[in-house]
Protein backbone atom coordinates (compact mmCIF):
# COMPACT_ATOMS: atom_id res chain seq x y z
CA UNK A 1 0.00 0.00 0.00
CA UNK A 2 1.13 3.36 -0.91
CA UNK A 3 1.86 6.39 1.94
CA UNK A 4 1.69 9.46 0.91
CA UNK A 5 3.55 12.61 2.21
CA UNK A 6 2.03 15.48 3.02
CA UNK A 7 2.69 19.25 4.52
CA UNK A 8 -0.12 20.12 7.15
CA UNK A 9 -2.22 17.49 8.70
CA UNK A 10 -5.39 18.44 7.90
CA UNK A 11 -3.80 18.30 3.89
CA UNK A 12 -3.66 14.84 4.89
CA UNK A 13 -6.95 13.98 5.11
CA UNK A 14 -9.53 14.03 2.67
CA UNK A 15 -12.17 16.51 2.90
CA UNK A 16 -14.68 13.96 4.39
CA UNK A 17 -12.35 13.27 7.24
CA UNK A 18 -11.60 17.35 8.32
CA UNK A 19 -13.49 16.29 11.71
CA UNK A 20 -10.90 13.09 12.24
CA UNK A 21 -8.36 15.77 11.00
CA UNK A 22 -9.10 18.33 13.96
CA UNK A 23 -9.43 15.84 16.32
CA UNK A 24 -6.06 14.32 15.86
CA UNK A 25 -4.88 17.93 16.01
CA UNK A 26 -6.63 18.52 18.88
CA UNK A 27 -4.97 15.25 20.32
CA UNK A 28 -1.20 16.21 19.42
CA UNK A 29 -1.48 19.44 20.62
CA UNK A 30 -2.51 17.97 24.29
CA UNK A 31 0.71 15.50 24.42
CA UNK A 32 2.39 18.76 23.44
CA UNK A 33 0.90 20.73 26.28
CA UNK A 34 1.68 18.01 28.72
CA UNK A 35 4.83 17.36 27.48
CA UNK A 36 5.36 21.19 28.40
CA UNK A 37 6.34 21.76 24.40
CA UNK A 38 4.74 24.83 22.49
CA UNK A 39 1.73 23.90 20.74
CA UNK A 40 1.05 23.80 16.62
CA UNK A 41 -0.84 25.20 14.65
CA UNK A 42 -1.75 23.88 11.12
CA UNK A 43 -1.80 26.19 8.43
CA UNK A 44 -5.27 26.90 6.37
CA UNK A 45 -3.21 27.04 3.04
CA UNK A 46 -0.05 24.43 3.14
CA UNK A 47 3.13 26.10 1.21
CA UNK A 48 3.94 24.34 -1.99
CA UNK A 49 7.02 22.28 -2.08
CA UNK A 50 6.51 21.12 -5.70
CA UNK A 51 9.41 22.34 -8.01
CA UNK A 52 8.75 20.91 -11.33
CA UNK A 53 7.24 18.09 -10.14
CA UNK A 54 9.35 16.97 -7.36
CA UNK A 55 8.62 17.29 -3.67
CA UNK A 56 11.15 19.10 -2.90
CA UNK A 57 13.99 17.35 -4.14
CA UNK A 58 12.45 14.53 -3.68
CA UNK A 59 11.14 12.72 -7.06
CA UNK A 60 8.65 11.05 -4.87
CA UNK A 61 5.61 12.03 -2.60
CA UNK A 62 5.21 8.67 -1.56
CA UNK A 63 6.05 5.40 -1.22
CA UNK A 64 5.26 1.98 -0.11
CA UNK A 65 4.55 1.18 3.46
CA UNK A 66 7.01 -1.31 3.56
CA UNK A 67 9.18 0.17 2.43
CA UNK A 68 8.77 3.11 5.46
CA UNK A 69 8.33 0.53 7.82
CA UNK A 70 11.66 -0.97 6.61
CA UNK A 71 13.39 2.30 7.54
CA UNK A 72 11.96 2.82 10.92
CA UNK A 73 13.11 -0.72 11.53
CA UNK A 74 16.25 -0.24 10.37
CA UNK A 75 17.09 2.84 12.74
CA UNK A 76 14.94 1.34 15.90
CA UNK A 77 17.63 -1.41 15.04
CA UNK A 78 20.61 0.90 15.53
CA UNK A 79 19.32 1.96 18.19
CA UNK A 80 18.92 5.91 17.90
CA UNK A 81 15.76 6.34 15.88
CA UNK A 82 12.85 6.56 17.59
CA UNK A 83 11.28 9.11 15.43
CA UNK A 84 12.13 7.58 12.39
CA UNK A 85 11.29 4.17 14.71
CA UNK A 86 7.77 5.07 14.85
CA UNK A 87 7.10 4.08 11.22
CA UNK A 88 8.22 0.53 11.90
CA UNK A 89 5.10 0.47 14.26
CA UNK A 90 2.65 2.64 11.96
CA UNK A 91 4.26 4.05 8.92
CA UNK A 92 -0.14 4.94 7.61
CA UNK A 93 -1.03 7.79 10.08
CA UNK A 94 1.53 9.70 11.70
CA UNK A 95 3.19 13.52 12.13
CA UNK A 96 6.17 14.96 12.80
CA UNK A 97 5.33 18.31 13.87
CA UNK A 98 7.87 21.48 13.25
CA UNK A 99 8.46 21.41 17.33
CA UNK A 100 11.90 20.14 18.65
CA UNK A 101 11.43 17.38 21.65
CA UNK A 102 13.63 14.10 22.55
CA UNK A 103 10.82 11.26 22.40
CA UNK A 104 7.30 11.03 20.31
CA UNK A 105 4.15 11.21 22.32
CA UNK A 106 1.46 9.34 22.38
CA UNK A 107 -1.94 11.26 21.82
CA UNK A 108 -5.04 10.43 23.46
CA UNK A 109 -6.33 9.78 19.57
CA UNK A 110 -6.90 6.64 18.00
CA UNK A 111 -8.15 4.98 14.42
CA UNK A 112 -8.96 1.93 12.64
CA UNK A 113 -6.09 1.33 10.24
CA UNK A 114 -6.54 -2.19 8.27
CA UNK A 115 -9.06 -3.33 10.89
CA UNK A 116 -7.35 -2.48 14.13
CA UNK A 117 -7.59 0.41 16.38
CA UNK A 118 -4.27 2.28 16.55
CA UNK A 119 -3.79 5.02 19.12
CA UNK A 120 -1.38 8.04 17.03
CA UNK A 121 1.62 8.97 17.77
CA UNK A 122 3.01 12.60 16.95
CA UNK A 123 6.98 13.00 16.41
CA UNK A 124 9.18 15.90 16.12
CA UNK A 125 10.17 17.15 12.38
CA UNK A 126 13.76 18.60 13.70
CA UNK A 127 14.15 15.25 15.57
CA UNK A 128 13.61 13.41 12.43
CA UNK A 129 15.72 15.15 10.56
CA UNK A 130 18.52 14.64 12.93
CA UNK A 131 17.60 10.58 13.16
CA UNK A 132 17.57 10.67 8.70
CA UNK A 133 21.07 12.04 9.02
CA UNK A 134 22.08 9.72 11.33
CA UNK A 135 20.88 6.79 9.38
CA UNK A 136 22.19 8.11 6.13
CA UNK A 137 25.52 6.21 6.26
CA UNK A 138 23.98 2.62 6.74
CA UNK A 139 22.06 3.40 3.20
CA UNK A 140 25.50 4.49 1.71
CA UNK A 141 23.92 8.34 0.62
CA UNK A 142 26.78 10.47 1.19
CA UNK A 143 25.98 14.02 3.17
CA UNK A 144 28.09 17.28 3.29
CA UNK A 145 28.04 18.71 7.09
CA UNK A 146 24.97 16.82 7.55
CA UNK A 147 23.18 18.00 4.35
CA UNK A 148 22.23 16.26 0.85
CA UNK A 149 23.47 17.72 -1.70
CA UNK A 150 21.08 18.65 -4.60
CA UNK A 151 23.51 16.02 -6.81
CA UNK A 152 23.40 13.48 -4.95
CA UNK A 153 19.48 13.73 -4.10
CA UNK A 154 19.33 13.83 -8.25
CA UNK A 155 21.40 10.86 -7.94
CA UNK A 156 19.04 8.85 -5.65
CA UNK A 157 15.87 9.98 -8.01
CA UNK A 158 17.96 8.36 -10.74
CA UNK A 159 18.85 4.56 -8.78
CA UNK A 160 22.10 5.68 -10.08
CA UNK A 161 25.58 5.03 -7.59
CA UNK A 162 26.38 7.23 -5.13
CA UNK A 163 29.90 5.99 -4.35
CA UNK A 164 32.31 3.81 -6.21
CA UNK A 165 31.50 0.27 -6.08
CA UNK A 166 28.29 0.81 -5.32
CA UNK A 167 26.08 -2.16 -6.63
CA UNK A 168 22.79 0.32 -6.34
CA UNK A 169 20.88 -2.93 -4.02
CA UNK A 170 19.80 -0.04 -1.71
CA UNK A 171 18.74 2.06 -4.79
CA UNK A 172 14.77 1.99 -5.27
CA UNK A 173 13.61 0.93 -1.89
CA UNK A 174 14.98 2.07 0.89
CA UNK A 175 17.65 5.61 -0.81
CA UNK A 176 13.94 6.90 -1.92
CA UNK A 177 12.08 6.07 0.79
CA UNK A 178 15.38 8.03 2.67
CA UNK A 179 14.96 11.20 0.40
CA UNK A 180 11.45 11.64 0.48
CA UNK A 181 11.01 11.59 4.45
CA UNK A 182 14.62 13.62 4.44
CA UNK A 183 12.58 16.21 2.02
CA UNK A 184 9.80 16.46 4.40
CA UNK A 185 11.08 16.49 7.37
CA UNK A 186 13.56 19.27 6.18
CA UNK A 187 10.77 21.46 4.27
CA UNK A 188 8.28 20.50 7.72
CA UNK A 189 11.09 22.55 9.55
CA UNK A 190 11.82 24.97 7.36
CA UNK A 191 8.25 26.33 6.31
CA UNK A 192 6.59 25.78 10.35
CA UNK A 193 4.57 23.07 8.98
CA UNK A 194 4.02 19.43 10.20
CA UNK A 195 4.59 16.25 7.55
CA UNK A 196 2.16 14.18 7.98
CA UNK A 197 1.95 10.63 6.34
CA UNK A 198 -1.61 8.95 5.26
CA UNK A 199 -2.15 5.65 3.51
Amino acid sequence: MSVGCFLGIRASYTDQAQVAAGAYLAAINRALRANGTPEYTDPPNPPNVYNGGLFGRSALDHHSARCFADLGERARADGGGSHLGLLAANPYRVAFVPRDFEVPLPTDYSEEIAGERLVLWVGSAPRLVGELVSVAPLLGIPLEAARVSDAVARRINDFAPLHEGDDCSLAEDERTAWLVLYEGARLAVQHDVALSLAG
